[in-house]
């Protein structure tokens, strides 16, 4: 078991920063131990009488799982007690009534909670944790959604709000009012989000409608002066000396038939395959269809009944699996391919298994897969999946979501994680299709999250 001394010096800069800052974030690359930080922070309150108790609001698998986990790999937090607030409505006001020093809730949950402790505006029950701690507080940047109102409501009855992520702006700077809010309820960023678009945003009407912001001149350094007092932004590359990732780009050709399939469909937003039309509604339904039929199948109507149209990249798939040496994670994106992929894998004689359960995740870490079929909406956020020692990760195929594609990748890559081990990623590419265009689309997200934090880093390095 780890103790307090096996922390690295930035995390122990992260540990005063969140003792010190009763609203901050910690924009903290994957694998650099945000959970252990913050952890270590509330051991540090609860003993000065700074925090009563916790409630830490996760994805579902990490509420379940990571938190304690890490809780019982380090000795100087083992002390700290937990409660889930999670299955019946019964079983969760159980779990609330457990005097526990930290409550785990997902963030589905949070509505129900809000809903317990407030009606309308008026507050009906004595709200129990003095700290709110958001694990991947991007999944809290959207105004509209009942998460996010939810923790609005709540946020006047907690004093201290910690918030995790490694991706903090996926989409861009937009993504990071909603987030701000609910640590200072707009101080730095603006009241409303309005607001904060029309004091550092243009906006740009495509022909279709469809209405984008772009940052003014200047504002990408206003923001980041604005919020650089409540962060602390810190880079695997400035702490840790890691092997070089590898990006691997496995091409193949469309057949003949799928390739006139696919010009039709882009060209006229429906085309026939196998005896099934496939038609799409507008242009981003369009743009799904092909990325489907780059991947070798699509849906044909709306009850989730698919056609398959090649199998490219299937054998592509096979192919790179024989010269992988050790165990190998593949990324899927639709239930087709997860379909398509497990008959494949099934005939290769290895063990592989699906990522949909708890055991199948002690499976893999115990070296009882060969291959981890996932999708990567249910695979990122915290899961340890390293410790098969696998060192390749295969998209099968892409996805213009760049939070699920480094989510997914830090699951083998992510700070730690990679020490001492040559990591490939790979990615099965169609020549010329949309996965081309999705290529240079995560790339360019990458590249605008990437500057924003560098920019924290350096800001918070001055202040």
């Amino acid at each position: 078991m780890l103790d307090r001394s096996n922390l690295y010096t930035y995390q122990q800069r992260a540990v005063e920063f969140i003792k010190t800052h009763d609203a901050c974030a910690l924009w903290v690359d994957m694998g650099l131990g945000k959970s252990i930080s913050t952890l270590t922070a509330y051991a540090d309150l609860l003993a000065s009488f700074d925090a009563r108790r916790a409630l830490i609001v996760a994805p579902l698998r990490v509420a379940r799982r990571v938190w304690t986990d890490e809780i019982a790999n380090w000795q100087h937090v083992s002390h700290l007690t937990t409660s889930r607030i999670l299955g019946t409505v019964k079983q969760r006001w159980a779990a609330i009534k457990v005097p526990a020093d930290i409550h785990l809730i997902n963030r589905e949950n949070m509505r129900w909670l809000e809903s317990q402790f407030i009606n309308g505006k008026k507050q009906v029950r004595k709200f129990p944790w003095d700290l709110v701690v958001l694990d991947e507080s991007q999944s809290f940047k959207n105004q509209s959604s009942h998460r996010w109102k939810a923790v609005r409501k709540l946020r006047r009855l907690a004093p201290r709000m910690v918030q995790l992520t490694g991706t903090p702006s996926p989409n861009g700077y937009g993504d990071l009012w909603g987030q701000f809010y609910l640590l200072d309820q707009g101080q730095r960023l603006g009241a409303t989000e309005t607001a904060f678009r029309d004091r550092w945003f243009t906006p740009d009407q495509n022909q279709a409608g469809f209405t984008t912001w772009h940052l003014k001149e200047g504002a990408d350094v206003q923001i980041q002066a604005a919020v650089a007092d409540i962060v602390l932004s810190m880079r695997e590359e400035d702490y840790l000396d890691l092997p070089p990732v590898k990006m691997n780009y496995v091409r193949v050709e469309l057949p003949e038939l799928a390739r006139k399939a696919y010009r039709r469909l882009a060209r006229q937003y429906i085309t026939e395959f196998g005896g099934k039309t496939i038609n799409a509604v507008n242009a981003g339904a369009c743009v799904g269809k092909l990325i489907q039929l780059a991947n070798g199948a699509v849906y044909h109507d709306d009850k989730g009944n698919w056609t398959q149209v090649h199998d490219a990249k299937v054998e592509a798939l096979l192919e790179l699996l024989e010269g992988v040496s050790g165990p190998a994670i593949i990324v899927y994106g639709f239930r087709h391919d997860k379909a398509r992929l497990s008959a494949a894998l099934a005939k290769t004689g290895k063990r592989w298994a699906l990522l949909d359960s708890e055991q199948s995740v002690t499976d893999w870490n115990a070296g009882k897969t060969d291959y981890l079929l996932l999708h990567p909406a249910s695979a990122g956020h915290g899961l340890n999946l390293q410790q098969s020692g696998s060192e390749a990760l295969i998209w099968f195929g892409l996805t213009n979501n760049r939070e699920w594609y480094d989510q997914a990748n830090a699951r083998l890559i992510g700070g730690h994680r990679r020490a001492g081990r040559n990591v490939v990623v790979h990615h099965i590419v169609a020549d010329d299709t949309v996965d081309d265009d999705l290529i240079g689309l995560l790339a360019s997200k990458g590249q605008l999250e990437y500057g924003l934090k560098t920019a924290l880093a350096r800001l918070a390095s001055s202040l």
